[in-house]
């Protein structure tokens, strides 16, 4: 029947299946901890799962609003915006994996593959990547609107349909937007724009959060209301959370107006994607996409290094870190997610007034003031050596296995490169923050430097986890949410305890502070040895695309 109906769109069967079976097993057939097996999962598609942890997490966050409010159409719309802007954020970073990319034409314009079987192919997996995402999100949220007020399991359904549309409308929006600005700016040019767009996205949500725990935590969220008004159909969250009004049977006539311009608008934008995602849009991406973006002038200045890396692996690694967050803008966007998540954290921190206050002198104020702070700071090295994992230019590894070089030489230079250049400038500039409200500038030394043996630490415990080459590993469609929800959670509980003994129990004896540094230090000594072995044993069985 299936096959049927897909003979009546022109869809030929045989290739819409293989071409959706191949991306969805190219997107998610590797996931963060089948990475670390010897032996490869028996599951189709083991990254969906990580996905759907990490977006649950979401859902069940949002859960508590739904519980502490009773305002349908306030917490429905504020369920439908956060759904519109994770999947916003998904989408604009991920683009060309889930929607369209310049590789499409070249793997596929050899083949008899018509547009709409093409078509059709990228649109299934695209809303098979949205449909895990939003199913995640909206489970809880959706089980607790069936129970809410009575047993109304058309609530609970309305709010699953809405948050899929919401979802089908704002992935569709960008296609719209992108296809546009292709036309006047150059491909690699609109990925840096989608890139910070997402970058401020994420800005946003994080900050949502905070405002969330804060109004849960006042108790002013409770109290919010929302009417629905004639402008708010130009409110696209309020289209999609209407249908729940609809459901229940509340302002019938301005909920179904708001749920037509839905729909309708989504079916215009979908008619508008059938016209452009094809094989022939594509060729003409690629040729876009390699095109020079103008002529930029080359510069004979040789760079220098500090004297541990200036030559050999050292040197190696440098040079290809620093050129890789220059033109990476997907690793340039990992490292400055840390930026505004410590701005949020600090100013959460602040926000009850008094300051952060000297963790040797009043250290149940300061760890009450800046515990967000420490779980920053663990959370970033897991983010940097996530990030150097896996790249879109992972095709040029194969250097590392044709040249010369010590391959476990690398791995560690790499640790050592990421730590001097964003791990340190990071903990001196929490230091600078720190001599603002610390009583002494002893005490902020002493603690940037517990810090920074910390950090260093926790980056020789990842690496000996995860030894990988540099930039060696293709990318996966969600994998570096999933692990870095793995990476907060681990870091955050970590980093807690270490931080309370240290403030509780540490800081209040000047001895028992030195010998900490002793401590710290040798075990420094200890891991890199540790690390230097695990990752020469390691590097014997790298290969290339792993």
């Amino acid at each position: 029947m299936i096959d049927g109906l897909l003979r009546r769109l022109d869809i030929d069967p045989g290739q819409f299946r293989a071409l959706l079976r191949t991306s969805l097993k190219m997107d998610f057939r590797t996931g963060i901890f089948a990475s670390s097996r010897k032996k490869p999962s028996k599951r189709r598609f083991p990254g969906l799962w990580q996905i759907a942890v990490f977006y649950g997490f979401l859902g069940l966050v949002l859960s508590f609003m739904i519980i502490e409010n009773t305002d349908l159409f306030f917490t429905g719309t504020v369920l439908m915006t956060f759904v519109m802007f994770s999947i916003a954020t998904s989408v604009l970073v991920e683009f060309q994996a889930v929607v369209v990319s310049p590789e499409d034409y070249h793997n596929l314009s050899h083949r008899p593959i018509s547009s709409r079987t093409f078509f059709a192919s990228r649109i299934a997996n695209l809303l098979t990547y949205l449909g895990v995402i939003t199913v995640a999100i909206g489970l809880f949220p959706m089980v607790l609107y069936a129970f809410r007020f009575g047993f109304q399991p058309q609530l609970g359904i309305a709010a699953m349909l809405g948050m899929l549309g919401a979802a089908v409308f704002v992935s569709l929006t960008i296609v719209f937007i992108y296809v546009n600005l292709a036309r006047v700016v150059h491909p690699k040019k609109l990925r840096r724009i989608f890139s910070y767009l997402q970058l401020v996205m994420s800005f946003m949500v994080y900050g949502s959060g905070m405002v969330f725990s804060t109004l849960l935590k006042e108790e002013v969220l409770s109290g919010m209301r929302l009417h629905q008004e004639t402008w708010m159909l130009l409110l696209p969250p309020t289209w999609f959370s209407s249908l729940m009004q609809l459901s229940v049977g509340q302002n019938i006539w301005l909920s179904l107006a708001s749920v037509l311009a839905g729909a309708g608008v989504t079916f215009l934008l979908c008619m508008y994607a059938y016209e452009k995602l094809s094989l022939e849009y594509a060729a003409i991406l690629s040729r876009l996409d390699e095109a020079s973006e103008g002529n930029s002038v080359p510069t004979r200045r040789r760079r220098t290094f500090a004297p541990l890396f200036g030559r050999n692996e050292g040197r190696a690694a440098a040079l290809l870190i620093r050129n890789q967050f220059k033109y990476d803008m997907k690793f340039r966007l990992s490292v400055l997610a840390i930026i505004p998540l410590t701005v949020l954290y600090l100013l959460t921190g602040l926000s009850s007034g008094g300051g952060l206050a000297d963790p040797f002198v009043s250290p149940g104020v300061h760890w009450e003031k800046a515990n967000l702070l420490y779980i920053a700071m663990a959370f970033f090295p897991v983010l940097l050596l996530a990030s150097m994992a896996r790249s879109d230019s992972w095709q040029a590894s194969w250097i590392f296995h044709a040249t010369p070089s010590d391959k476990g030489k690398l791995v560690l230079a790499m640790k050592d490169v990421l730590m001097l250049l964003f791990i340190l400038p990071y903990v001196f500039a929490l230091g600078v923050i720190f001599f603002v409200y610390f009583d002494s500038y002893q005490h902020v030394v002493v603690h940037v430097l517990v810090l920074s043996l910390l950090s260093h630490i926790i980056m020789q415990i990842l690496v000996m986890m995860n030894p990988y080459l540099p930039f060696s590993r293709p990318l996966r469609k969600g994998e570096r949410s999933a692990g870095v929800f793995v990476g907060i959670i681990v870091s955050a509980i970590g980093m807690s305890i270490i931080i309370n003994i240290l403030v509780r129990l540490i800081y209040v004896s000047d001895v028992a502070t030195g010998a900490t540094l002793v401590i710290l230090a040798v075990m420094t000594l200890l891991f890199e040895k540790l690390a230097a072995e695990r990752v020469r044993r390691k590097a014997r069985l790298f290969q290339f695309d792993q």
